[in-house]
């Protein structure tokens, strides 16, 4: 790791000043509300009887924690516009000439850095304050620590000078190292050990609200038109003439999910850009996935085409498939299991056989009693709603899982 810049942090110093984060503020001019370097307290601890007597193992320590410019960085592999790059020196930086303030950086980033900046509509992140770095200064956080808890440099120089091995970068709470190779060496609190309690409080806690509403939008419109095209084949399969109102319905859906999808952007003008990554970007993938299969709904609208008829039902598992892969990512252990592409196909038979069936008794191509009929509706309302909910659970309880 020689040459590549690093943080050094030692907790046991740390005493929760926050003057790291001040100056950090007032260097790079960031509003209140967004931080590029967070100090949160972890505490924990409490009352024990032992025989007559109460006594308390209380513990409280800090961690100063910023962008960890990682070898391995989720954000640079995940950028859908290839706005993230790293330097020679590892730095790890963001164009804010390329970016769209999608905010997937955010989403998968463990240590939660990337914050989004609402006065320009891009991602914005600590820099290392490259530009004082390449001056042969140390970065502002660095020079205004007053114990010296916190430190900057090549990561052999700092291993060398605080006697922390290179990469020593996970201390409880923080994720584990292999998932991002953080360039961060860490001095552990005495207590360090004991924050996997259950008790055990972290304030402040990074920022859960919600700006993506657009794409829950866009994810239950267009898996409830994957679902209808899968519907519509299966009527193919049992050798059923399709109804000719489910592609319609299909491409109607696609065409609203589509235009509400980039209604989060901060520079939504830019969008197209987002297509440029798809080489390791899932994201990239997952746009490129839905137009294709937007456009192979289309090729099928049209009757008499049934090898199109027959292509759009890959075309939807393909899509959905790749839906599951922007999820699926190595630093989110909660959305990184099997559970979530099953949650997504399983969310799409649902939708498209309930909207398919209320469709097809709309215009009479299905014909029950109205008690049934009002049933079904109510479970479409129901779906609905408890997709929704669980959509918002995944962008916004599970989207930070770090410090």
């Amino acid at each position: 790791m020689s040459g590549k810049m690093s943080f050094w942090f030692d907790a046991s110093a740390c005493s929760g000043c926050k003057a790291c984060q001040i100056a950090c503020k007032d260097r790079h001019g960031v509003e209140a509300g967004r931080l590029w370097r967070r100090v949160s307290e972890v505490s924990g601890g409490g009352w024990k009887q032992e025989g007559a007597a109460w006594r308390h193992d209380v513990f409280a320590y800090h961690l100063s924690i910023s962008c960890n410019h990682c070898e391995n960085a989720i954000c640079l592999e995940g950028c859908p516009t290839r706005a993230i790059s790293r330097r020679e020196d590892g730095v790890v930086l963001i164009d804010q000439d390329v970016c769209v303030g999608c905010g997937y950086c955010s989403w998968v980033c463990p240590y939660s850095s990337p914050q989004y900046d609402a006065a320009t509509g891009v991602m914005s992140k600590c820099t290392l304050c490259h530009e004082d770095l390449d001056l042969g200064l140390e970065p502002a956080c660095v020079g205004a620590c007053p114990v010296r808890a916190l430190d900057a440099g090549p990561a052999d120089e700092l291993a060398a000078k605080h006697g922390a091995p290179p990469g020593a970068a996970e201390i409880p709470p923080l994720p584990a190292a292999h998932l991002t190779e953080p360039s961060l060496q860490l001095a552990p609190h005495a207590q360090a050990g004991r924050s996997g309690e259950p008790e055990v409080e972290l304030t402040p806690r990074p920022p859960r609200g919600l700006r993506e509403w657009s794409l829950v939008a866009f994810t239950l419109l267009s898996q409830m038109a994957a679902g209808v095209v899968l519907f519509a084949a299966g009527f193919r399969a049992f050798g059923q003439t399709q109804d000719p109102v489910l592609m319609p319905l299909a491409a109607a859906l696609m065409l609203v999910a589509l235009a509400v999808s980039g209604m989060h952007l901060g520079r939504p003008r830019r969008a197209v850009r987002s297509l440029s990554n798809w080489r390791t970007s899932w994201l990239s993938r997952e746009i490129l996935l839905a137009l294709t299969f937007f456009g192979a709904i289309l090729l099928a609208w049209r009757p008499g085409w049934l090898a199109a008829q027959w292509a759009s039902a890959p075309a939807a598992i393909a899509y959905l498939t790749g839906m599951a892969g922007v999820y699926r990512q190595r630093t989110v252990p909660v959305w990184n299991t099997w559970r979530t592409p099953a949650a997504f196909f399983l969310a799409a038979f649902e939708l498209g056989i309930l909207g398919s069936s209320v469709l097809l008794i709309a215009t009479g191509g299905l014909r029950v009693t109205p008690l049934l009929s009002g049933l079904l509706i109510a479970a479409v309302i129901l779906a609905l709603f408890r997709q929704i909910r669980r959509r918002r659970d995944y962008y916004s309880r599970y989207r930070r899982i770090g410090i």
